[in-house]
């Protein structure tokens, strides 16, 4: 694995702000909604348009496709912002001087 290259002075205060507002608004801002959300609608896209030819096809059953993917793409989207912030913060905390 290759060593993360360093920070600079402006992304550590960047990331100094975003961990201000905690751990579960990074988690649902950054993975939920924006890529949890954009995994959903483009997946299920994909889907759509691959199955039945049209993206906005209601063929099929679609309100369990749907409330499939959002459950899934809900909780992938959980683990990646959990997995970001867990490597954002391991990358700060090594760069950062102890008081």
């Amino acid at each position: 694995m290759r060593k993360p290259e360093p920070w600079t002075q402006e992304r550590l205060e960047q990331w100094g702000k975003t961990r201000a507002f905690g751990k579960q608004r990074f988690i649902w801002t950054h993975g939920i909604l924006q890529w949890g959300g954009f995994m959903f609608f483009f997946s299920l896209g994909v889907f759509q348009h691959s199955h039945y030819g049209n993206i906005f096809s209601t063929e099929g059953n679609l309100t369990f496709r749907l409330i499939l993917a959002l459950l899934v793409w809900l909780y992938v989207g959980y683990l990646y912002g959990q997995s970001r912030w867990r490597r954002n913060e391991q990358e700060y905390q090594a760069q950062t001087p102890k008081k």
